[in-house]
C-alpha cells in the first residue's frame, strides 16, 4: 500500500498540471480577481447563474476510485493523504471546512464522501464546503467543534440582554422629511443664485 500511496500522492501533485482556464465571464466582464469586491461578485455569478455541476472527479483530474477504502489505510497514511488532498482541492478552490483541531486522519473519511458530490468549478476565489448541519445533537467533529454551543449561548445571552426594539429600525427616520427636502432644495437654488450673481458681477 504504501507503494500505491507514493504514486497515488504524485498524481496529485500532477494534477494541477490541469487547470482549466478562467470562464469567459471574466474576461467579457474584464473583472479584477485581485479586487475583493469584484472577486465576490463575480464568483458568485459563476458559482450560481453560469456554471454547471460535475463531479469533483472530473474538476480534478483524480477518479474516486483512486482513492483508497479507510479500511485499508493506517491512521498514519489516512493524515498524509487527507493533507495532500486538501492541498489539491483548495488548488481547485475548494476550502473544506474542519474544525482547526480536528485531526488529519479523521477527515479522510470526510473527504472519500466528498469526492461523490458534485460541485460547479470556480475560477478564482473560495468555495467553502460543510460538512456541519449545526445540529448539536448530530455534530460530525463531536468532541473537537463548540460552534453550536458557542451560537446557543450568544442567542440566550441577546435575549437576556437586548429586547426586541433594541434592533428594530424605523425606516421613516432613515429618509429625510418632505421639510427637510424642500429646505434643502432652496438652499441650492439659493446657494446657485449667488454663484451665479457673482460671475455677473464679477464680469
Amino acid at each position: 500500500m504504501q507503494r500505491y500511496l507514493e504514486q497515488l500522492i504524485d498524481d496529485l501533485h500532477k494534477a494541477t498540471w490541469n487547470m482549466k482556464p478562467p470562464h469567459e465571464l471574466w474576461t467579457e466582464s474584464e473583472a479584477d480577481p485581485d479586487d475583493e469586491l469584484e472577486l465576490e461578485d463575480m464568483s458568485y455569478v459563476e458559482k450560481y447563474l453560469y456554471g454547471d455541476e460535475q463531479p469533483i472527479s472530473e474538476i480534478t483530474g483524480i477518479n474516486q476510485e483512486q482513492l483508497p477504502p479507510v479500511e485499508k489505510l493506517n491512521p498514519d497514511q489516512q493524515a498524509l493523504l487527507a493533507t495532500e488532498l486538501e492541498k489539491l482541492l483548495q488548488y481547485f478552490h475548494f476550502y473544506l471546512d474542519f474544525p482547526q483541531n480536528y485531526p488529519a486522519h479523521l477527515r479522510y473519511p470526510f473527504i472519500l464522501k466528498f469526492w461523490e458530490r458534485k460541485y460547479v468549478a470556480l475560477s478564482f476565489g473560495e468555495n467553502h464546503v460543510e460538512f456541519c448541519s449545526y445540529d448539536e445533537g448530530n455534530c460530525p467533529f463531536a468532541g473537537y467543534c463548540n460552534t453550536c454551543r458557542e451560537v446557543a449561548e450568544q442567542l440566550k445571552y441577546d435575549e437576556e440582554h437586548y429586547s426586541k426594539t433594541d434592533f428594530e429600525v424605523d425606516a421613516n427616520n432613515l429618509l429625510p422629511s418632505a421639510d427637510e427636502i424642500e429646505n434643502w432644495m432652496k438652499q441650492q437654488k439659493f446657494e446657485a443664485g449667488e454663484d451665479t450673481e457673482g460671475s455677473k458681477t464679477n464680469n
